[in-house]
């Protein structure tokens, strides 16, 4: 089942999260009207987790059981090449301009392993954390699916044991954030802020909203666009009187988790706009801006000079723009046609 009001929610968590990286500097996001919200846009990777929980509870929940080798191949296919491809485009910029790559990082990049060892969190294509941490939700869903979604009797016990996750998770974090020198220790910081096992509460959290939304939602659409804004908003709020506290590793789940079911089982006019076909291609090259981003703004600096651009705002643009064609171009004639190529491979 796709939903595809939500494809564009991507592309505007992947476009902040650039703007969270390269861009806090330039107008108009330096500016204090708005500069609270990118200075904390980091939490568009946690909404990426609990949407990644949401899509596969759409997409598997009335296939239980799955077939765990084609659900991992499935997903392998979806997003590993372009991956792939981004880490030795990194590689190779780096060979040019005579950075050395340490070969323990090399091979734990490569194999999407590089979050779980926090001294390599951030090696070479810094972005490729997250995806590592992806690898985990992919191999724990069919699991998941099958122990604790596949009987209707165990659902409660699935709601609790994901709620005594998450409380504690949020706990552990905000504890360690004001008990330790968390910005001082970059091995503590990486393991607190990168470490998959730290975010699996987010995916679980998503995961429940699917069941959630496929069981009593679903049937029940309407127009909800007056709560969608509501709930945008306090969003907003949030993140402008944070209050003290930390939103990185799923606090913002309280909010992200009716958003999306609210947005799935929304008739209004937000969801009409939300499917205009340049918003939903948008999205779907969300993953490439995501993936693309470090060697592009790498590269880009590099080009930059040539070109003759001194000013932080004009680089910040060029390299946007440079990025938005990157990410479509691999999307159109990388992403998708090795996904039906080695989708028909496995048929085969």
């Amino acid at each position: 089942m796709r939903i595809d009001q939500l494809t564009f929610l991507r592309f505007i968590a992947a476009i902040a999260i650039v703007i969270y990286h390269y861009g806090l500097s330039v107008a108009p996001f330096h500016g204090s009207e708005i500069s609270f919200l990118f200075k904390q846009a980091n939490i568009g990777v946690s909404f990426f987790y609990i949407l990644s929980g949401f899509v596969m509870m759409l997409a598997y929940a009335h296939k239980s059981p799955i077939d765990t080798k084609q659900f991992l191949w499935n997903r392998f296919v979806r997003i590993y090449p372009v991956y792939f491809l981004a880490l030795i485009g990194v590689c190779l910029f780096f060979f040019y301009v005579q950075v050395p790559i340490n070969g323990k990082d090399f091979i734990l990049s490569l194999f999407c392993l590089q979050a779980w060892v926090p001294s390599a969190a951030l090696s070479i294509n810094k972005p490729g954390w997250s995806i590592s941490v992806e690898a985990l939700f992919y191999g724990v869903f069919p699991f998941i699916l099958h122990h604790f979604y596949a009987k209707k009797s165990s659902i409660p016990y699935t709601l609790v044991g994901i709620l005594v996750i998450f409380l504690l998770s949020q706990l552990g974090f905000h504890y360690f954030l004001h008990t330790y020198p968390i910005h001082t220790n970059q091995a503590l910081h990486h393991f607190i802020y990168y470490f998959p096992l730290l975010h699996i509460n987010e995916f679980l959290v998503g995961t429940f909203c699917g069941w959630y939304f496929l069981t009593y939602q679903k049937a029940s659409e309407h127009n909800y666009d007056i709560l969608i804004v509501v709930l945008f908003s306090m969003i907003i709020m949030l993140l402008k009187f944070p209050l003290g506290l930390q939103f990185h590793n799923g606090l913002m789940a309280v909010l992200f988790a009716p958003l999306l079911i609210t947005i799935s089982a929304n008739k209004g006019i937000i969801t009409r706009l939300l499917n205009k076909k340049p918003l939903l291609f948008l999205g779907e090259i969300s993953y490439g801006i995501y993936v693309w981003q470090y060697p592009v703004f790498i590269m880009g600096n590099k080009l930059v000079k040539w070109i003759g651009l001194h000013n932080a705002a004009p680089i910040f643009y060029f390299n946007l723009l440079f990025l938005l064609i990157v990410a479509s171009t691999s999307y159109l004639y990388f992403e998708k046609p090795i996904r039906k190529y080695l989708l028909k491979l496995a048929q085969a």
